[in-house]
C-alpha cells in the first residue's frame, strides 16, 4: 500500500529488473537519484535526503527484501546490496529425487528398475545372479539402498541391509548423504530409518556428515521432522555430538528450536551448558528463534503421539538395569495416581500413558519453552554492552515486540534492564513496534514496565514519525487478514488509531514529520483502498442477508393465513386455536415475521450509508451485528414456528413420535452447521465494538452499549 505511486509490485527476488527501471525513474522525477550516485559523496547537508531515499527503497521492498537492508543507513549501499542480491541469473538445480533413475544408468538397469517399482521378488532374484550389483555405483552416487529410501520401500530396504550389511549402509552418493541421511532430511520415513539404525553397523552411520558437513540429525532437524529428529537424538551416541563442532551443536539447537522440537533443544542445553556463549556470533540464533515465537504458542505442550513408547524402548537400551527399574517404577506410579484422580475414561488411557512416558523419557512439561528461555536470560544477564551487540539481543527485542512475544521480553528485561530500550537504525523502539504490528500485549506491557510517559509521548524516529503517524499506516497484512470483513478490517485500524492517540501527548495529533504529513493525513492516504473494499463488504453483505430476510417475511406472511389444520367453517376460528403448540405456532411465526422486517430494513439503510470514516468505528458495524442479529432471530422462530406446525398436523398419526425426531434430526442437523458461522461473525463484531485494541477489555468509559445502540 505505502508503495502505490512508486512501483507497481514491492521488490522480491524475481521482478528486480521491472523494479529498478521503476524505482531509477521516480527518484528521478523526484530530482533524488543523485542520492544514490553520489553515496559518500554527498554534502553534510544531503543526510535528510539520504534518509529519505532510504525510506522510499525499504517501502517498496517485500518483507524478506526489507530484511536484507533494514540495516544499512546509506540509500547507496542499500541499493547496491539490492542489486548484488536480485541481479543475478538464476541456476536450476535437479530435485532430490532426479526423476527415474534407471533411465540414467548404464549398468544393471533391471536392478534398479525393480528396485524402483518395489519388486522385491525381482530384485533378490537379480542379486542371486550378480552379487557386486548390491555395491555398485552410478554417475549419482545412488546405490540400490538409496533408491529404495528414496521410494519408501520398507520390505526392499529390509532385504539389502541384511545382504549388504556395513558396507552398503555407509556407501555415500555425490552429496555425500548415506541412505540414512536421505530417510533423515527428505523423506522422514521412519520405519526405514530405525531399520538402518538397528542393523549391524547401523550407529556408525549416525556418525557419517555429508558433504556439508551435516550429519543424519542435523538433517532432520533442519527439516522439521520431529520424530525422526528425536529418534536419531535418542540413538546418537554422546560422543558423536561431542566430536561434531560446536557451530554444528549451535545449528542443531537453533533448528530444534525453530522447529518447534523443544524437548531435544532442552536436552542439548542441559549437556552442553556453555554451548551458546562458546561464540556468540554464532551461538545465539536460538535466542532469535524464541523471540520469533508468538506469545500463545509459547506457552502450548506439544500433544505426545505413537511413537513416545517406541522411543521409549530405544532410549532405554542405552541405560542401566537400575535406570531402566526406576523409569518403570515411576511410570507406573504416574498411571496410578493420574487413574485415581481422572478415573479410567477409555478414551483418555492411550492419550494418558503416552504423555506419561513422554514426560518421564524427556523429563519435561508444559514449561519446556520457559527452561530454554531462562537459560538464555542466565546468559544475557552475564553479558556486557558489547556482548549484547555481539549476540543481537537488542535485534531480537524488537523480533519478540513484532511477534507478540511478551513472555521472551520480560525475561531479557529481567536479564538487563536497559534491554527496554533496544532500537533499530529508525530509531524505532518496543513501543513503536508494538503500534506499528498491532500488538496490543507488548503495548501493555511496555506501559507497566516502563512507567515513563516520555517514551510514549514524546519519542519520535529518524523520519519525524511519533507513536501516532505509525498507528496511522495500515497494519500488516498478517493482522488484517484475521478479520471476519474489510469493514471490520478497518473499524480495527481506526480503534488502534484512537488508542494511541489517547495515550500520547495532544501535541503529537497536529505534529508533521519529516514528509510534512500529520497522523490524520497519513491514516486517510493509506487506509483509501481499505475503506472502499470495506463499503464494497458491507453492501454485499448487506445485499445477500436482505435477500434472506426477504423470502423470511414472506413466508412468514403466507403461513399467518395458512395455520395448520385450517379454519372452522361456521365461525372462522383455527381448529386447534386452544391447543398448546398453536400458541407456539402463532408467536413464533408473528415475531420472525417482525425479526425480519426489521433486519431487511437495517440492511437497505446499510446500502444507503454514507461510508465515512467515522462511521467504521461505530454505527456500521453495529448495523452489521444488530442486522444479524434480528435475521438470525427470525430464521431461529421460523424454525420453532414449523416444528410446532408439523406437531399439530402429525399428532394423530400412529408413528407420530418418530416422524417428527425423524424430519426434527434432518431440519435442525443442517441448520445447526450453518447458525454458528453466523453467530461467530456477530460475536465477533461485538467483541469489536465493545473492546479497546490496547486495553484488550470490553471499553465501557465513554458510552455503555445500549447508549450506542440507540445512537446508532
Amino acid at each position: 500500500m505505502a508503495s502505490n505511486g512508486i512501483v507497481r509490485e514491492i521488490l522480491t527476488r524475481y521482478n528486480y529488473e521491472e523494479w529498478k527501471i521503476l524505482m531509477k525513474n521516480y527518484l528521478r522525477g523526484e530530482n533524488l537519484w543523485d542520492v544514490v550516485e553520489g553515496g559518500s559523496a554527498l554534502a553534510p547537508n544531503d543526510a535528510d535526503k539520504d534518509a529519505k531515499v532510504l525510506h522510499i527503497i525499504q517501502l517498496s521492498c517485500a518483507p524478506n527484501m526489507f530484511d536484507e537492508i533494514k540495516h544499512f543507513e546509506s540509500a547507496q549501499i542499500a541499493w547496491n546490496h539490492l542489486a548484488a542480491v536480485c541481479g543475478y541469473e538464476f541456476t536450476a538445480q535437479s530435485h532430490i529425487r532426479r526423476g527415474v533413475v534407471s533411465d540414467n544408468v548404464n549398468q544393471h538397469k533391471k536392478l534398479y528398475e525393480f528396485v524402483e517399482k518395489g519388486d522385491w521378488s525381482g530384485t533378490r532374484s537379480y542379486l542371486r545372479e550378480e552379487r557386486e550389483a548390491i555395491f555398485w555405483v552410478p554417475s549419482s552416487g545412488r546405490t540400490v539402498l538409496h533408491v529404495a529410501t528414496m521410494e519408501g520401500h520398507l520390505k526392499i530396504v529390509d532385504g539389502l541391509v541384511k545382504l549388504g550389511k556395513e558396507a552398503l549402509l555407509e556407501k555415500q552418493d555425490e552429496d555425500g548423504n548415506t541412505a540414512l541421511a536421505l530417510a533423515a532430511g527428505y523423506t522422514g520415513d521412519m520405519d526405514i530409518a530405525k531399520r538402518i539404525v538397528n542393523a549391524e553397523g547401523g550407529v556408525g552411520v549416525l556418525a557419517l556428515p555429508n558433504n556439508k558437513g551435516e550429519i543424519p540429525l542435523l538433517l532432520a532437524a533442519n527439516s522439521g521432522h520431529k520424530k525422526m529428529t528425536r529418534f536419531l537424538f535418542l540413538r546418537t551416541p554422546p560422543h558423536i555430538l561431542q566430536q561434531q563442532s560446536s557451530r554444528n551443536r549451535v545449528l542443531l539447537l537453533e533448528r530444534c528450536i525453530q522447529a518447534h522440537i523443544f524437548d531435544v533443544a532442552l536436552k542439548m542445553l542441559e549437556s552442553y551448558p556453555e554451548l551458546p556463549t562458546e561464540s556468540i556470533s554464532y551461538g545465539f540464533g536460538g535466542l532469535h528463534e524464541l523471540a520469533r515465537m508468538s506469545s500463545s504458542f509459547s506457552n502450548v505442550a506439544e500433544v505426545p503421539d505413537s511413537e513416545s513408547l517406541q522411543t521409549l524402548v530405544y532410549n532405554l537400551t542405552d541405560r542401566t538395569l537400575l535406570n531402566f527399574v526406576l523409569i518403570l517404577l515411576n511410570v507406573s506410579w504416574k498411571l496410578i495416581m493420574e487413574f485415581a484422580i481422572r478415573g479410567p475414561q477409555t478414551g483418555q488411557r492411550i492419550q494418558m500413558v503416552l504423555q506419561i512416558v513422554e514426560e518421564t523419557i524427556f523429563g519435561q512439561n508444559k514449561n519446556e519453552v520457559p527452561q530454554i528461555l531462562k537459560y538464555y536470560k542466565d546468559r544475557v544477564a552475564k553479558f556486557n554492552s558489547s556482548q549484547l551487540g555481539e549476540a543481537s539481543v537488542n535485534n531480537a527485542m524488537l523480533d519478540a515486540a513484532k511477534h507478540g512475544n511478551v513472555e521472551f521480553i520480560k525475561a531479557m528485561k529481567e536479564a538487563n534492564h536497559d534491554l527496554l530500550w533496544a532500537m533499530d537504525n529508525h530509531g524505532r523502539g518496543i513501543f513503536s513496534y508494538a503500534v506499528l504490528y498491532r500488538k496490543h500485549n507488548v503495548f501493555q506491557l511496555m506501559q507497566t514496565l516502563c512507567g515513563n510517559k516520555y517514551a510514549i509521548n514524546y519519542t519520535t524516529d529518524m523520519f519525524g514519525n511519533n507513536l501516532l503517524h505509525l498507528a496511522a499506516r495500515l497494519g500488516p497484512f498478517s493482522d488484517l487478514n484475521r478479520r471476519p470483513g474489510a469493514a471490520l478490517q478497518m473499524q480495527r485500524e481506526i480503534q488502534w488509531f484512537k488508542a494511541v492517540e489517547e495515550v500520547v501527548h495532544l501535541k503529537c495529533r497536529e505534529e508533521k514529520n519529516n514528509e510534512g504529513k500529520k497522523p490524520r493525513e497519513i491514516f486517510i492516504e493509506t487506509h483509501k483502498e481499505l475503506m472502499k473494499d470495506g463499503e464494497k463488504w458491507a453492501k454485499e453483505t448487506a445485499g445477500t442477508f436482505a435477500i434472506v430476510g426477504v423470502l423470511v417475511i414472506t413466508v412468514m406472511f403466507a403461513a399467518v393465513f395458512t395455520v395448520p389444520g385450517g379454519y372452522n367453517p361456521d365461525t372462522g376460528v383455527p381448529i386447534f386455536v386452544n391447543k398448546g403448540a398453536f400458541t407456539v405456532f402463532i408467536i413464533s411465526d408473528v415475531v420472525s415475521l417482525f425479526a425480519s422486517i426489521i433486519s431487511v430494513l437495517i440492511y437497505v439503510d446499510i446500502q444507503t450509508s454514507r461510508y465515512a470514516e467515522i462511521d467504521f468505528l461505530q454505527r456500521l458495524p453495529l448495523k452489521i451485528m444488530s442486522g444479524l442479529g434480528f435475521l438470525s432471530m427470525s430464521l431461529v422462530l421460523m424454525m420453532v414456528a414449523f416444528c410446532a406446525a408439523l406437531s399439530i398436523v402429525l399428532q394423530k398419526s400412529r408413528n407420530y413420535v418418530y416422524l417428527f425426531e425423524a424430519v426434527l434430526i434432518l431440519i435442525i442437523f443442517p441448520f445447526g452447521l450453518i447458525l454458528p458461522s453466523q453467530l461467530r461473525l456477530l460475536l465477533e463484531t461485538f467483541a469489536f465494538i465493545t473492546s479497546n485494541p490496547i486495553a484488550g477489555s470490553r471499553n465501557s468509559r465513554k458510552h455503555g452499549f445500549i447508549r450506542r445502540i440507540l445512537y446508532c
